[in-house]
């Protein structure tokens, strides 16, 4: 009998040790998926950041190009007020065709011209200065000053623009 109870402690021992190498697995099992879980949460934020990084960067290119593009704009609109002679015309339509190039070029980026500007909105709008107009309602938009653009539906640059008082 004194074996058999050498083999019942030993048995004991045995499932005392299976137990707690049982537990140790279970807390290793759960230390793991928790590293697994923020390994992945850290690898889908870093990518979302990624992301706001490179149209940040894009957003400053854009709004430099803006200013090159406006500079088409206002020499276009001078020179069309004006006779030309033949081959001035035909110069100044090549530069009108660069900027049709770069218009289409702001388009493949995500750039898209304001084209609400009936009623002044702060958050599409600035406006630079108010007039009296008989014409308009007080906060109608007079005239614009500035093109204003979007950005993959946020505000570039926001629209200058003049306002009925």
């Amino acid at each position: 009998m004194s074996n058999q109870k050498k083999e019942d402690k030993e048995k004991e021992n045995n499932l005392s040790e299976l137990e707690v190498c049982q537990k140790e697995l279970d807390t290793w099992k759960e230390k793991c998926i928790r590293v697994t879980a923020d390994l992945e949460n850290f690898s889908r934020r870093v990518e979302k950041e990624k992301v706001q990084w490179m149209q940040v960067a894009q957003a400053d290119v854009l709004q430099d190009l803006l200013v090159v593009i406006d500079d088409f704009d206002r020499s276009m609109h001078e020179y069309d007020q004006k006779e030309l002679s033949a081959e001035t015309k035909a110069f100044l339509d090549g530069f009108a065709m660069i900027a049709k190039a770069m218009y289409k070029l702001l388009e493949k980026y995500g750039v898209t011209e304001i084209v609400e500007v009936k009623i002044f909105d702060p958050t599409l709008h600035e406006a630079i200065m108010q007039v009296d107009s008989d014409e308009h309602e007080s906060g109608d938009v007079v005239q614009i000053l500035q093109k204003g653009f979007m950005f993959k539906k946020e505000v570039l640059r926001p629209a200058k623009v003049s306002v009925a008082k």
